[in-house]
């Protein structure tokens, strides 16, 4: 197999802390970086400062993302990624997920950060993006990205609950299967190897048929490295 350069997983959001403790970790923010406060921040003094601090301030333009951090036990960064707009149906746009995604990643490879964690950026209640949308925005990213992280990098979305992990892994590999450029590279009983290009240069993206699993992206001119 060529070399890998980039990881994409998906887990259930209850690993983080127990079995999974990432760089960094993205969670989505509304213009006026309220919808984080109650979420994020782990004192109410602290819900309290960024309420204040809100009161005459302007809202921040949707697809930029506010850097907080490291915190926590054992410490991460968290990016609020700003991507909701909560006056707005739908609150929340395609476009704007996959540009702030993309800068968070071209940010944390800046600081020497190879393993984030994400929320599905986009879904909030019923006003949010579909997972369909979710899917699209997120590969749309990586693609964006590609070439411009540190080898190797992984990124894992958390999702609620095995449910909705069967539906996001069918539905990532779906929107990566109408993005490549041709059909099945290989095939075979424990992989699948499709090829896209991405920024000009092609990519090859592997996976394992009807498992519980994002994609591994590997390129065959990129410095040696393995993804553990």
């Amino acid at each position: 197999m060529a070399l890998p350069v980039f990881r994409l997983d998906l887990d259930v959001a209850d690993s983080l802390g127990r079995r999974f403790f990432p760089a960094a970790l993205i969670v989505q923010e509304d213009r006026n970086l309220v919808m984080g406060a109650t979420r994020v921040l782990e004192e109410e003094r602290d819900a309290e400062a960024v309420r204040r601090q809100a009161d005459g301030f302007d809202p921040q333009r949707l697809g930029h993302f506010v850097l907080v951090g490291p915190r926590s036990d054992p410490p991460h960064w968290i990016y609020r990624a700003v991507v909701q707009d909560l006056e707005r149906r739908p609150s929340c746009r395609p476009g704007d997920v996959r540009h702030c995604l993309a800068a968070v990643l071209e940010d944390a490879a800046s600081r020497g950060l190879k393993l984030v964690a994400s929320e599905p950026l986009g879904v909030w209640r019923s006003s949010g993006l579909a997972l369909p949308e979710v899917a699209e925005a997120f590969n749309g990213a990586i693609c964006d990205v590609l070439g411009k992280l540190p080898v190797p990098f992984r990124l894992t979305v958390l999702v609620r609950d095995m449910e909705t992990l069967e539906e996001s892994s069918r539905l990532f590999r779906a929107a990566l299967l109408r993005r490549a450029s041709r059909s099945f590279h290989s095939v075979s009983d424990n992989e699948a190897v499709v090829e896209a290009r991405c920024g000009g240069r092609p990519f090859q993206f592997h996976f394992v048929p009807g498992a519980l699993s994002g994609y591994l992206v590997t390129n065959r001119f990129a410095a040696r490295a393995e993804i553990s």
